[in-house]
């Protein structure tokens, strides 16, 4: 499931599923990011969101009323009918008039938001703001891989790690890889940490050799990084 990210312009929030997004009283113009993007978006430009700001305006209400019949000559009350439609006419020009100006005004305020209004970002604030929420959770950006096999006596294990770094922006160095343990039933047997002082830059892949303990009735063993330092 895709997680969101927001951000008020001082600090970063997140990550947010589609339910969590629609408690926390957003609108169209909130800076908005997830992975996959190069850069900070608006709410508005996600297609999961746009069903967020989507509003229906009802056609206006006119009451009609029929007055009771009167007898008049024939002459007065077609007099009577030409007034009314004159005063029905007049209102349907004024509300006609009122939604034309409506429409130029959405039409206007939709270009700006589009253009990013009076005071557009510079490039340089686009690509802080990718850095920061880099350097703030470097676990997503940060995987391992790689492939290993018990040494002559098994009571140790050589590990090839690779470990990629999927960031743009931010560079990471003492990763911290945890090893855990498993039966043949898959049951974990128990964990162990260790740390790789490397650097990683961005966009980047590593391959590192780690020589790790062996226990009895261990089938298999799996890696992860669970924390990294920002350079």
């Amino acid at each position: 499931m895709k997680k969101f990210y927001l951000h008020n312009e001082t600090e970063q929030t997140g990550p947010f599923d589609i339910d969590d997004l629609k408690t926390k009283n957003i609108n169209k113009n909130t800076p908005i990011w997830y992975e996959g993007l190069a850069d900070w978006t608006t709410a508005e430009r996600v297609d999961e969101l746009k069903d967020l700001f989507m509003t229906a305006t009802p056609p206006p209400f006119v009451t009609k009323q029929t007055p009771p019949p009167v007898k008049k000559p024939l002459q007065q009350q077609t007099v009577t009918t030409k007034k009314k439609s004159n005063t029905l006419g007049k209102v349907l020009t004024s509300i006609g008039a009122v939604g034309a100006i409506l429409i130029v005004a959405i039409i206007i305020i939709g270009n700006m938001n589009k253009s990013g209004g009076a005071n557009p970002q510079s490039y340089q604030e686009k690509v802080m703001s990718i850095e920061e929420v880099e350097r703030s959770q470097p676990t997503n950006f940060l995987s391992a891989d790689g492939t290993y096999h018990e040494n002559f006596w098994g009571n140790k294990f050589k590990v090839n790690c690779t470990i990629t770094n999927k960031a743009t922006v931010a560079a990471y160095k003492d990763a911290v890889v945890r090893v855990t343990y498993y039966t043949k039933t898959k049951t974990v047997l128990g964990s162990k940490d260790y740390t790789i002082y490397e650097m990683f830059p961005p966009s980047s892949t590593k391959t590192v050799e780690l020589e790790i303990e062996n226990y009895q009735n261990v089938n298999s063993i799996g890696w992860d990084v669970i924390r990294a330092t920002a350079n």
